[in-house]
């Protein structure tokens, strides 16, 4: 069957980018931590909990568009996400917006790796770069727009098999997905406790550590044993340079890029003294670098066919942008925080879509959407784990600065006071030392954007030198 033109294509490809819009416009953090007592406490769950149901069942919802209709499929993930927005739209705690987030994760998780994977079916492999391009720079305008908005309303036909709906969801490694929820679990509650809620040698925290690790080890198993049905095929991921490289540098770019934006606004609100809205305008140089990097780099591949340069350009130019970010200071001009963010966004936007392209690239048509979720597996991975790193570091560093430029103020009183009320809580003389110690918190969580960015780039010279162009898959149409 032909791929579609004209209209029919261009409302195929807005829908796409409209949902993924919606996904991705969930970032109000430092505004939500003014709302309920202790929600500063749990901003790195309420980041996490939504990307740790996103991360642990993309690799599922792969295998599930290999089995069931892609259609079907992508319109019952849309109606969980609505759902758990709901319970998020209707939350009166931060324990009930983690649960939202949590359930309208889960149709996050089919909704990225579909929207790839339907980019696979309406167009040709050597056109597919501008439209992959558009569904990144969509995500990054709504992850960078959200703080702005959240302040001011605080049919290409595929291939079908002849299994019956029981053979279908055989195929699916349900235990997998089990195993892999409870891992992620493990190795957040470790990551988010450790050193903040208990020491790192308390035995919760050891005993969060040894279960990830016995639970991962069970898992690795048992994709062995499974093979192609895997959550994770060995076959695809490990066997196939290209997809192991990009997965790895999906991951730790994502690590770097998720930690800016959900901590960025915390500089601006309580550092600059601005609103939700406020913060979100002051991001916008990052907004705007990572899109027009995005499409134009997009474009670029399209026309030359190369991609795997931009991989080595993306993560350097990222590298020294996140370098610029962390030598903010309290009194850092707008010329800085502008230009430092420009130079990140143009390294994330030129970076972050190729490994969507790569994987579409070296693999075949039937392998496609497993392809695609473990590409959008890793690099929500790496955002998960990112944030709970990042909020480590980032409350750790606040309470010692506190307590050294502040002696007698209670770290706790700031904390729960949030981001946009600090000035509040504390007299004139003590602001400056509480000022300084919320911006050192937060330039200490950039240290996580550098180191992640430097590895992204040294795993991004293993992928294969491919071009998109001479390649025919995905359906009838001539690529």
């Amino acid at each position: 069957m032909p791929y579609p033109t004209g209209p029919k294509l261009w409302l195929l490809v807005l829908g796409l980018c409209l949902t993924i819009w919606v996904v991705a416009l969930d970032n109000s953090i430092p505004k939500i931590t003014t709302e309920w007592p202790d929600a500063l406490n749990d901003v790195g769950w309420i980041g996490s909990s939504y990307l740790l149901t996103t991360t642990s069942l993309q690799p599922s919802f792969g295998k599930v568009y290999t089995y069931f209709d892609v259609k079907w499929t992508y319109l019952s993930a849309l109606v969980i996400f609505e759902v758990g927005s709901i319970i998020c739209a209707a939350a009166t705690s931060s324990t009930m917006l983690i649960v939202g987030r949590a359930v309208a994760g889960v149709g996050a998780a089919a909704l990225f790796s579909g929207g790839m994977t339907i980019i696979g079916f309406i167009a040709p492999l050597r056109k597919r770069a501008i439209y992959i391009a558009s569904l990144s720079s969509m995500f990054g305008i709504a992850s960078v727009v959200g703080p702005l908005l959240g302040g001011v309303f605080t049919d290409h036909e595929r291939r079908h098999t002849n299994m019956t709906c029981k053979e279908k969801i055989r195929q699916i490694d349900l235990l997998g997905a089990f195993l892999l929820i409870c891992a992620i679990v493990c190795l957040l509650l470790a990551l988010q406790w450790g050193g903040t809620a208990y020491p790192w040698s308390n035995s919760k925290v050891w005993g969060c550590l040894l279960g990830f690790g016995l639970i991962i080890s069970i898992f690795i198993a048992l994709q062995i044993k499974l093979g192609d049905r895997a959550t994770l095929p060995p076959r695809i991921l490990v066997k196939q340079r290209t997809v192991l490289s990009s997965a790895a540098y999906s991951t730790f770019l994502a690590m770097g890029i998720y930690t800016h934006i959900f901590y960025l606004p915390f500089y601006f609100q309580a550092v600059k003294n601005t609103s939700a809205e406020g913060s979100g305008i002051r991001c916008i140089a990052y907004l705007v670098s990572n899109t027009i990097a995005s499409i134009i780099v997009g474009g670029t591949i399209t026309v030359i066919g190369y991609y795997f340069f931009f991989m080595w350009f993306g993560a350097a130019i990222f590298t020294v942008g996140a370098g610029m970010l962390y030598t903010l200071e309290v009194h850092s001009p707008a010329s800085k925080w502008i230009g430092y963010q420009l130079l990140a966004g143009i390294g994330a936007g030129a970076g972050i879509q190729i490994p969507f392209i790569a994987v579409q690239v070296v693999l075949d048509e039937k392998d496609m959407p497993s392809g695609n979720a473990i590409a959008i597996f890793f690099n929500s991975l790496g955002g998960a784990v990112s944030i709970s790193i990042a909020q480590n570091i980032f409350a750790n560093t606040l309470v010692k600065d506190i307590i050294k430029n502040v002696p007698g103020l209670d770290p706790a009183a700031v904390i729960s006071a949030g981001a946009t009320h600090v000035r509040e809580v504390v007299s004139a003389e003590q602001l400056p030392g509480v000022l300084s110690a919320y911006s050192n918190a937060v330039t200490s969580a950039f240290v996580v954007p550098i180191a992640t960015s430097g590895i992204a780039f040294f795993v991004s010279l293993f992928v294969e030198w491919k071009s998109i162009k001479g390649k025919n898959i995905m359906g009838g149409g001539a690529a």
